[in-house]
């Protein structure tokens, strides 16, 4: 096991670990299979950098939501306009996926907190 970086600051910290999701499974697979470069380092947000990630955080999900309904008002509006036609569907879903994609530039990674359930009698 690597050591622990916040991803806030950069930082060798301790702090509350990242939980894996596919854009970090993607960069990891990059990194082991094309650059050969894996440091198997842990990801964390310590608590001193933890307002400002919660903030990052908030506005990348903020930015997602907003992207896929631009794009979803594109894709009915080109279906709408050009009717539903292949050509029609293919550029839309390009699209859709292009605005997706633009969510990713402010890409902050989920934590892992264990939600504890209440057991009642």
């Amino acid at each position: 096991m690597g050591k622990r970086y916040c991803i806030v600051c950069g930082k060798e910290k301790n702090g509350i670990g990242i939980g894996d999701d596919y854009v970090l499974d993607s960069i990891r697979w990059f990194k082991r299979n094309v650059t050969k470069n894996e440091a198997h380092n842990t990801l964390v947000v310590c608590k001193d950098c933890y307002p400002e990630y919660k903030k990052s955080r908030k506005k990348y999900e903020s930015r997602q939501r907003l992207y896929i309904a631009l794009g979803i008002v594109f894709v009915v509006m080109m279906i709408y306009i050009g009717g539903l036609t292949a050509q029609a569907l293919l550029v839309s879903i390009f699209i859709l996926i292009l605005f997706y994609l633009f969510s990713l530039l402010s890409y902050t990674p989920k934590i892992e907190i264990k939600k504890q359930h209440e057991h009642t009698t």
